[in-house]
């Protein structure tokens, strides 16, 4: 794997950069990839605008392949999504077992800085090695080395998922699929202000009404 580097993009050089987007290619997300490689778009499209220097990894699970790494390079390289798509399998959704090579992964990178974004559309469904608990630990370990953990739902309520997993309320939002470039965009303005700042990436209440609307009920679980 290439390790993150140091990149001089801006008048004034950034910190090193690591973002890793954790893509859910279940089954259940064929008929919302278009919207969700938009999401994509918009918080990648953010970034570069705004010169931030990062590398971005991109892994997609499914079924069995937990960690197909589809982009691992640096983001102002990438083509858009929209023209250069990724391509899934379809198969469940082993959530607790693709964060746990994720965290392997991190572990062996170990960026000074990173943002990690963990995009499902359905709940745990399919890890055969790795239990909740191991799951959340092992993203208790990113949030201590103060890495930005955030769940981004598409369609979905993911509220229940992400405090299974040890987020806050602010750090997980649902988003209906028809505003996922929005709030791709929207969740790269927080990125950039995490970037410059040292701000956290959190939501408000308003901004996960805006974006979720009707995704309010209860989570349940597909493919």
């Amino acid at each position: 794997m290439t390790s993150t580097a140091l990149v001089m993009r801006a008048t004034v050089p950034l910190a090193p950069q690591l973002d890793y987007i954790l893509l859910d290619g279940s089954g259940s997300m064929m008929p919302k990839w278009s919207e969700t490689l938009s999401g994509l778009d918009g918080y990648m499209s953010t970034l570069r605008a705004a010169n931030v220097a990062s590398h971005g990894i991109v892994s997609i699970f499914q079924g069995n392949v937990l960690d197909d790494i589809q982009r691992d390079s640096i983001i102002a390289d990438w083509p858009l999504f929209s023209r250069a798509g990724l391509t899934s399998g379809w198969g469940g959704t082993p959530l607790y077992d693709a964060i746990n090579l994720m965290g392997r992964h991190l572990k062996a990178l170990d960026p000074p800085r990173s943002s990690i974004i963990i995009l499902p559309d359905g709940a745990e469904n399919g890890s055969r090695h790795t239990t909740h608990e191991q799951a959340k630990a092992i993203l208790d370990w990113c949030r201590a080395k103060g890495w930005q953990v955030t769940f981004l739902g598409a369609d979905f309520n993911n509220s229940r998922q992400a405090k299974l997993l040890g987020a806050n309320p602010s750090n997980s939002i649902g988003v209906q699929k028809m505003l996922m470039h929005e709030a791709g965009k929207l969740l790269g303005d927080k990125r950039v202000r995490n970037v410059m700042f040292g701000e956290d990436i959190s939501f408000t209440d308003d901004e996960k009404k805006d974006f979720g609307g009707y995704l309010t009920g209860p989570e349940t679980a597909r493919d």
